[in-house]
C-alpha cells in the first residue's frame, strides 16, 4: 500500500521522535498520518518554524547582539511511504472516529456537561485520550484506522493514522515544490 505524508521537516524514518503534524482537534498524537493522494499531504509540508538566533541590527548597550525570536517560512517535502497491508480499522467519517475518541476525552466549556469536540471545547487530556484511544485499538489487534473519503484541505482523501513506524518505509521524498 503507498500512502503519502507532508512534513516541514527531513526526516530518515518515523520514530516516537518525528516531528507531529499539526492537526485539529488534538488528534496530531495518536500516531502518524498519511493520506491516500499527494496533494492532500501538500499543505502538511508548508508551515513556519521558529528561530532564535543572534540578531544583526539589535544591541544591548553593552554592545552585545540581542537574541531575537521569529518564525521562518518553510517549504519542506511530501514522503512516498509503503506498508505492507497493515491491519486497519475503517471510519467512514471523521465524525464516527471523533466519537469514539471523545469517550477517553475529558472537555471543559461553559455550555453544559457531556460535552463532545463538536461543542469546540477545551480538551483537557490530550495525551491521555489519545493514548487510551491507540492503546484500545491495539489491544484489538489494529496497526492503525482509516477514515475513508475526508475531506482535507479542499482535498478528498482517505486519511490513515498508523501506531508504529515499524511498517513504514520511506520509498521516496519529493521537495513539496516539485509536486
Amino acid at each position: 500500500m503507498i500512502v503519502y505524508h507532508g512534513s516541514i521537516r527531513k526526516l530518515e524514518e518515523f520514530t516516537k521522535e518525528t516531528v507531529v503534524q499539526n492537526l485539529s482537534n488534538g488528534i496530531d498524537t495518536i500516531g502518524f498520518w498519511f493520506t491516500s493522494e499527494v496533494n492532500a499531504a501538500k499543505p502538511f509540508a508548508i508551515g513556519t518554524e521558529t528561530v532564535i538566533e543572534k540578531s544583526e541590527t539589535e544591541f544591548w548597550e553593552d554592545g552585545e547582539p540581542k537574541v531575537v525570536q521569529y518564525d521562518r517560512p518553510v517549504r519542506g517535502f511530501i514522503y512516498k511511504i509503503y506498508m505492507d497491508e497493515p491491519n486497519l480499522k475503517e471510519y467512514e467519517s471523521y465524525d464516527m472516529f471523533m466519537q469514539e475518541r471523545d469517550k477517553y476525552c475529558d472537555y471543559l466549556g461553559t455550555k453544559k456537561r457531556n460535552l463532545t469536540w463538536k461543542d469546540k471545547a477545551i480538551l483537557l487530556n490530550k495525551e491521555e485520550a489519545n493514548a487510551a484511544f491507540r492503546n484500545d485499538l491495539m489491544s484489538q489487534g489494529y496497526d492503525g484506522f482509516l477514515i475513508t473519503n475526508t475531506k482535507l484541505h479542499n482535498a478528498v482523501t482517505d486519511f490513515y493514522c498508523i501506531f508504529s513506524g515499524d511498517i513504514l518505509q520511506i520509498a521516496d521524498m519529493m521537495p513539496v515544490d516539485e509536486q
